[in-house]
């Protein structure tokens, strides 16, 4: 019987996860379920896919195992106030750099500032009568 056209494995999704998975925080071998869906999925892109465009697979993550991945903060130090708060007194543009860091009541603060020195955008007389072709 030729076997050569068997449906044989034509539902598999390609290679498997392992059984076991070395941890790139604590070196040792553990078990697939000790890490996170998305550990898993970056070490499974990790693993040589012949149908993939080039390139794809070029980058080796490191895995890390629930026990060694670092948890999410839940709080900053705000720079101005030296203040350590939860994550909502920040503005989300705030978060992405931990260390420059200002909460939201700090921010206020500078805007009122800010707007309190600001020159008046008028002449002595009252009228803004300048353009373009007078300072060039």
């Amino acid at each position: 019987m030729n076997m050569s056209h068997s449906a044989q494995g034509a539902n598999s999704q390609g290679p498997k996860v392992p059984v076991k998975i070395t941890c790139y925080g604590c070196n040792n071998n553990k078990p697939a379920h000790s890490f996170s869906k998305t550990q898993i999925a970056k070490y499974m892109s990790n693993i040589h896919n012949e149908y993939a465009p080039k390139g794809r697979t070029t980058k080796k993550h490191h895995i890390m195992c629930k026990q060694c991945t670092p948890q999410q903060n839940s709080s900053l130090t705000c720079m101005i106030c030296t203040r350590t708060k939860p994550l909502d007194s920040f503005a989300k543009a705030q978060r992405k750099n931990a260390e420059k860091a200002r909460c939201l009541e700090c921010m206020k603060k500078r805007e009122e500032d800010d707007i309190d020195d600001s020159e008046p955008d008028t002449d002595s007389d009252g009228s803004f009568n300048e353009t373009w072709d007078d300072i060039l």
